[in-house]
């Protein structure tokens, strides 16, 4: 491993960063993002490459520095190396360090398992991710002697995306009927080919309330991943998030199903608050990918300060940052409020305990308490929430993610409960945590429990996911108790899963 001490030796160090970086898990298992290539000049003339390794298939980012093959050196180096992801601040967030690495021409240095998919882009998405984009660092150093000059090289690469924003107004929505249907085609800029079809259309009916429910529908075959959001718009022209997800796209025909936070009867009788004149207002936001990546060096500096050692060294604060609050103190005093009684405004109450909250926060971090608190429903007027069907636990950890955006560590019962409450309540970030988390810890002995948890919350991706993995491990899952149980009490699942290993 490379000591300490090398933070106080010349070395060269390549800064890349990686904008529009959600955009990058396309790409199959094998393959990956390639930096700009860059040449150090006091190790030989070598030119090198940096990879990562970010498909949704793995549950690890992989992280490699890549000598290239085609330079004029030597056929083989001696380095030490330190690979990085940084912070905005530049703070090494997870670092992979080798000493006296020999590599020769074509060969690399570095970890398939650099650092979890999960932690980049759910559980800590904001501190790796900051504006999209992911900053990476490479040091490299001499092995057997001393570099001249401290050297750096920044680049960037930029993975193509194209948004849209659009508001959809449905007129006379009151007098749309079961299974009726409305579709919003959104074009690409030259008006030529549809990206994708919006639909609305209710369920239901007769003996239950109809449910309000939308289907994405991808019509571009070259879209890679995309994006989306979608809230209603209220007759103050406020906003309530309804759904917020991302899409890989594995298979260009597949669509995406999601229900409104409430019925039809529920959103009638808030006409005045959702249905003025009978029109239902969705603003909607997308963002397409197609798998484009531009890079460029941008410089070089040569016999340049390191920004570390600088940072260390020097105890003076630049005026513009000298009273700028870190994120951990706003963290930790959003947190303190969790248990500062003398300032909530609202309960939330489970079979055995209380838990004070406060509206602004709950209504600003999940869509379905902001429609509490924003009409006169008995949550509003009563100032307590009842929350039977979910148990301490779990309310103290939502509401700890609430608060601070942190997930204490889960386990497979905890994950379970906690997806179904990030679901109920439509705090999106966290149900994808909860997702991924289910995802990484998926066995034969739980795989169709997870399969009934999908399909109850309608959640496809995950549906999908795991029915692929009950295909790769047929015959141990097929014949287990646990799927002897889910085929006497949801035999469509099992019959609809089963087909899938048939399917040509």
């Amino acid at each position: 491993m490379a000591s300490e001490d090398d933070s106080k030796r010349k070395c060269f160090t390549f800064i890349w960063k990686l904008e529009n970086a959600s955009f990058c898990c396309w790409q199959s298992y094998s393959e990956c993002i390639e930096s700009p290539s860059f040449t150090v000049d006091e190790i030989h003339e070598t030119n090198w490459k940096l990879g990562l390794y970010p498909s949704i298939e793995r549950d690890n980012i992989g992280f490699w520095l890549q000598r290239q093959s085609d330079n004029k050196g030597v056929e083989s180096v001696a380095i030490d190396c330190e690979l990085a992801f940084l912070s905005s601040d530049d703070t090494a967030l997870h670092a992979f360090k080798t000493k006296s690495e020999v590599i020769r021409k074509g060969n690399r240095t570095g970890s398939s398992e650099f650092v979890s998919r999960n932690e980049v882009f759910f559980a800590r998405r904001s501190v790796y991710l900051p504006q999209d984009t992911l900053t990476v660092r490479c040091r490299m150093w001499k092995n057997a002697d001393e570099m001249s000059k401290d050297v750096q090289c920044f680049a960037r690469t930029r993975i193509t995306v194209e948004k849209r924003s659009f508001l959809w107004n449905i007129g006379n929505f009151g007098t749309l009927k079961s299974h009726g249907k409305k579709t919003y085609e959104i074009k690409s800029h030259g008006n030529v080919k549809n990206f994708m079809s919006l639909e609305l259309f209710l369920t239901g009916g007769l003996l239950c309330d109809e449910t309000i429910r939308f289907r994405i529908i991808p019509d571009y075959q070259n879209i890679k991943m995309s994006t989306f959001r979608l809230s209603v718009v209220d007759a103050s022209q406020n906003t309530v998030n309804c759904f917020q997800d991302e899409f890989c796209y594995r298979d260009p025909c597949g669509s995406k199903d999601f229900a409104l936070f409430c019925t039809k009867r529920e959103l009638l009788e808030k006409k005045n608050a959702y249905l003025p004149n009978d029109v239902l207002s969705l603003w909607c936001e997308c963002s397409f990918c197609f798998g484009t990546i531009q890079g460029e060096i941008e410089k070089v500096d040569s016999d340049c300060i390191d920004v570390a050692k600088k940072k260390s060294d020097n105890h003076s604060v630049d005026t513009e940052n000298e009273f700028s609050v870190p994120n951990c103190i706003l963290i930790d005093n959003l947190k303190s409020m969790l248990n500062n009684t003398s300032l909530s405004d609202v309960k939330l109450k489970t079979k055995s305990q209380t838990y004070p909250a406060h509206t602004f926060i709950l209504g600003a971090r999940s869509p379905v308490f902001k429609s509490m608190f924003s009409s006169d429903m008995k949550e509003k007027i009563n100032g307590c929430v009842e929350i039977e069907d979910l148990n301490d636990d779990t309310v103290l950890r939502l509401l700890r993610y609430i608060y601070s955006a942190e997930v204490e560590e889960l386990e497979w019962v905890s994950a379970n409960d906690l997806y179904e409450a990030a679901d109920k309540y439509q705090v999106l970030d966290l149900k994808g945590i909860c997702s991924s988390y289910l995802k990484s810890n998926l066995r034969v002995n739980n795989a169709c429990e997870a399969l009934v948890l999908a399909d109850l919350h309608q959640d496809e991706d995950l549906k999908k996911f795991v029915q692929d993995f009950i295909v790769r491990h047929g015959k141990d899952i097929i014949n287990s108790g646990e799927w002897e149980q889910l085929a006497e009490t949801n035999l469509k699942l099992a019959y609809e899963t089963m087909r899938l290993k048939f399917k040509e």
